[in-house]
């Protein structure tokens, strides 16, 4: 993996969180019995999108984290734990490089 200094600039994890990160994601897509298309139809997006936010592929740092908030809302209303994250923990709200906005509002980068 190469990565540009724009890139380094943005990204906060290493490759090996990055991996995790992504497998988590994807654990918890598993769980909620839901397809990347229904993902890609709720967050108005295209599968594409979902697909390169599930390998954490040149998205926005919020992007995850939508993810993230939207399956655990889905979980949660199934009544199902959550996957455990090693990284998208907390508070989005607590990490000052996130637009907070874009995650309350299921705001996907385009």
């Amino acid at each position: 993996m190469i990565i540009n200094n724009e890139e380094s600039k943005r990204m906060s994890l290493n490759f090996r969180e990055r991996v995790n990160t992504s497998n988590e994601l994807r654990q918890n897509l598993v769980l909620s019995h839901l397809t990347i298309e229904n993902v890609a139809v709720d967050l108005n997006t295209s599968v594409q999108q979902i697909n390169q936010i599930l390998e954490l592929d040149h998205v926005a740092p919020e992007d995850p984290w939508i993810l993230k908030e939207y399956l655990s809302n889905k979980l949660q209303n199934q009544g199902i734990i959550d996957y455990p994250y090693s990284k998208l923990v907390g508070d989005f709200r607590d990490y000052w490089f996130l637009d907070t906005t874009k995650i309350e509002n299921q705001q996907l980068s385009k």
